[in-house]
């Protein structure tokens, strides 16, 4: 169903009524309109795996839907997505985002505290603190992994760790992770409050 949505004509014409507005006629309120397109995925109930965009840092939203845009980062959908975002249009969505307050990450089950302490130990020997902030809610071109969808962030873990995300200082360390490490810190920044 997703799919055929994607790809199909009729989603072309929503997306052309959803991102009518110019770069002259935007506002805040435009960005809220313009981002309900994003809100089919990017949720705490989707079941797709896509990352919630809650109180992500604007600069940062702005700068990986760019990179989508232009091909940097590669996945269909979102490429698809955001082909017809003026720059106003994509600054406007982002600063609406950024401008709400997240929902905690869900879990099917509740994690066990040996994997959430494997990952905050992780974590804190991988010196993610140094560019996520102290309470992993990031800043200016650093993400917010604090309350993040853990399926998310493991795929973004193991694409860092296998060059398809390249990322020189990240790749670096994810080569040395096994997939019980990447998992525990998915749990564990999923698990802290956005």
């Amino acid at each position: 169903m997703r799919n055929f949505l994607v790809t199909s004509p009729l989603f072309g014409f929503v997306l052309a009524l959803v991102f009518p507005f110019s770069d002259a006629c935007a506002d805040a309120r435009a960005g809220e309109k313009k981002a309900q397109i994003c809100l089919l995925c990017h949720r705490v109930e989707s079941t797709v795996g896509a990352p919630t965009l809650e109180q992500q840092p604007s600069k940062y939203l702005v700068t990986q839907t760019h990179a989508y845009k232009s091909g940097k980062r590669v996945f269909y959908q979102m490429q698809v997505n955001v082909e017809r975002l003026s720059t106003k249009d994509i600054q406007d969505i982002s600063d609406y985002f950024s401008s709400q307050r997240a929902k905690p990450a869900r879990f099917a089950t509740e994690p066990d505290a040996k994997t959430i302490a494997l990952g905050a130990a992780s974590a804190k020997q991988l010196n993610c603190a140094k560019c996520h902030s102290a309470d992993y809610r990031g800043g200016k071109d650093f993400p917010r992994l604090a309350g993040q969808v853990p399926t998310y962030l493991v795929r973004q873990i193991g694409e860092f760790k296998r060059g398809v995300r390249p990322h020189p200082a990240i790749s670096a360390l994810a080569e040395k992770l096994d997939d019980a490490t990447i998992d525990a810190l998915g749990v564990y920044f999923g698990k802290l409050e956005p």
